[in-house]
This record gives C-alpha cells, sequence and structure tokens, in this order.
C-alpha cells in the first residue's frame, strides 16, 4: 500500500452557533445571564488518510463522525483549522471556501446512510448517475447512455432498468445506485456515512464486498464512518475512535482491536457481542454522554472514566504515540512517560 497522504486535516473543529430565541433576547435585555448555543461538533481533529487504505471511524451517535466527513468532502467548511488533499503528483492544495475546491469535490464523494432521501425521487437512475459526469464534461451527451451501462454493471446492477425511478428498487439496489452515482464522477477518495446501516445483515455483507472488489479494481481510498465495531474490524486497514468531537485513539485494525488503549476504546469493544461471552450480560458505558453545548473541561471522556485523575479535569490530553502506528490521547499513558 502507498503511503502517499491523501488528505491530512490539521487542528479541524467545527461549531454552530444557534441564534438566540426571541424570549430569551427578552430575557437577556431584563438582565438575565445569556445561554449558549455553540455546539461543538468536531474539536480541534488531526488526521491523515493515505491513498488507498481503509480507515474507519468509530464512535457514539452524535460524536462529529458525520460532520468530521462532511468538511473532508468540502460540503461544511471548518471553522477553524485546515484539510490539505494532494494530487496524483502528491502535491497539496489546501481545501477552500464553503464547499470546497470544484476538483476536489469530484474527486471525493459521499455515499450516505439512508439511499432513498439522498436520490431525487423525481428523476429515473438513467439521469441520477449521469448528471454530474454530463455537466462537468466527462461523457458527451451521445455516449452518456453506454457510460451509465457500463457504470451500472460495475455495482452489480441490470442496465435494463436504467429508465426506473428509486421507489421501484430495494434498499439495497438503491445503495448501489447510490454508489454509482459517486463512481460516476470517478472519485479517488469516498466517504461511507454509516451507508450499510440501514440494509439487511445479507445485504449489508454483498455492500461490504462491493466496497472491497472495487477498492482493487479502481485503487479507491475510503473514509468508513460506522458506529458497528463488527464491521469495521472486517473492512478497515486502520480505525480512529472518537468521542465529543475528538480522536481519542488511532491504531492498524488488528492492533487496536487486540489491545486498546484508552479507556473509552476498551469500554466500546467490551460490549462487542462475540461467542467467548454469549452468556455474560452486557452493560453500557457508565454515565451520559456530555451535551456539545457544554463540554468537560480537560479530557472529555473524564466524567465516565473509572481511572480518571485529578489532572483529567483541568488538562486536555494529546494524541500521542503510545506503540508503533499507535497514538492515544489519555494521561494515563503520558504519565507512564
Amino acid at each position: 500500500m502507498s503511503m502517499q497522504v491523501l488528505i491530512r486535516a490539521d487542528q479541524v473543529s467545527r461549531r454552530f452557533v444557534k441564534r438566540s430565541s426571541y424570549a430569551e433576547r427578552i430575557a437577556q435585555m431584563l438582565g438575565a445571564k445569556p445561554v449558549s448555543h455553540t455546539v461543538h461538533a468536531v474539536d480541534t481533529v488531526n488526521l491523515e488518510i493515505h491513498r488507498g487504505e481503509v480507515v474507519g471511524l468509530v464512535g457514539e451517535s452524535g460524536c462529529g463522525k458525520s460532520t468530521f466527513g462532511r468538511m473532508l468532502a468540502g460540503v461544511v467548511p471548518p471553522s477553524s483549522g485546515t484539510i490539505q488533499v494532494s494530487n496524483a503528483g502528491g502535491a497539496n492544495a489546501t481545501v477552500l471556501g464553503s464547499r470546497g475546491r470544484l476538483a476536489h469535490r469530484l474527486a471525493t464523494q459521499m455515499i450516505f446512510q439512508d439511499p432513498m432521501s439522498s436520490l431525487n425521487p423525481r428523476k429515473r437512475v438513467r439521469e441520477i448517475i449521469g448528471e454530474a459526469p454530463l455537466v462537468h464534461g466527462m461523457v458527451k451527451r451521445r455516449d452518456l447512455d453506454d457510460y451509465v451501462v457500463d457504470v451500472m454493471e460495475r455495482v452489480g446492477l441490470n442496465p435494463d432498468v436504467r429508465q426506473r425511478y428509486p421507489h421501484q428498487f430495494s434498499g439495497g439496489q438503491r445503495q448501489r445506485v447510490s454508489i454509482a452515482r459517486a463512481l460516476a464522477v470517478k472519485p479517488d477518495f469516498l466517504i461511507c456515512d454509516e451507508s450499510i446501516a440501514a440494509l439487511d445483515v445479507s445485504i449489508q455483507a454483498q455492500i461490504i464486498n462491493l466496497f472491497m472488489r472495487l477498492r482493487g479494481d479502481l485503487g479507491l481510498t475510503y473514509l468508513f464512518i460506522s458506529h458497528d465495531l463488527g464491521v469495521v474490524e472486517h473492512i478497515s486497514d486502520r480505525v480512529a475512535i472518537m468521542y465529543l468531537g475528538r480522536i481519542v485513539e488511532t491504531a492498524p485494525t488488528a492492533d487496536l482491536f487486540a489491545r486498546p488503549l484508552h479507556p473509552y476504546t476498551v469500554a466500546l469493544l467490551d460490549q462487542v457481542p462475540r461467542l467467548s461471552n454469549r452468556k455474560r450480560v452486557f452493560e453500557s458505558i457508565k454515565g451520559e454522554i456530555p451535551s456539545p453545548l457544554a463540554p468537560p473541561k480537560g479530557c472529555h471522556f473524564h466524567p465516565r472514566c473509572a481511572h480518571a485523575m485529578p489532572r483529567c479535569s483541568v488538562e486536555r490530553p494529546e494524541l500521542t504515540q503510545a506503540a508503533s502506528n499507535h497514538r492515544v490521547a489519555c494521561h494515563l499513558f503520558t504519565e507512564a512517560k
């Protein structure tokens, strides 16, 4: 596998600010204390994704995984920090603007969880797949039908149904249409945002196998966003664990599942059902997830951590090297050094 960095997020954050309601503004005029409405969705994340690899991004719902994926795709701009993209020659270009640069937007495509809501119900499959390459001059109109047929066959769809609408397909077929739409503009980086979560288990296996085949055939790079650790273990080369907007641990998949270091990662993996622990009683991670409107100071996980020290509540742990290719943001390991 090539170790060329395809995309690099450097100190990337995203905050969403909600305007105060009319009643809140009146209350503030009368002397009430202002209420913060800033959602800290992603908090100073550093992550590199190398060309040709599959990176799994794991975390509980609401931790900022999807927002981070949208920033990498150039759909949502970061509030701070930079995102750099490497072209085939290795030169870097910073993604700027609210939607990134056009070349990056074409080379990076997202596949969403619910294909029914991400596909235009008023357009036929032929239009859904062929619209973007036609608009961007990748194919001439007279060649469009043959181009759509070729893309549909690549993702395992019968081209004879290209005149149908999305509602005339099953969930698995609609997801294949979504994948075909993404492939139609010849990307090199796919961001899969819970892209198999809405499918039956048997169909999930088919879509995963399709992703792996396309990776081999087209040399694709993936960011696979999921909360399903079993799927991530199967498909990923490297895993990044996210908690409340921060990356708390990254490691090659085999290393992370064999020897998790961060207490949050240990707690997550401890809840994965396996044949060896089929008789045990599973319990959720202790405590409630803090609100991204008012995240805890220091380590975000310290209110739920059994190993928390006084230092954890005041000082943020940095993502540091704990072993070969294994990085963790936890004071337990900086204390050991």
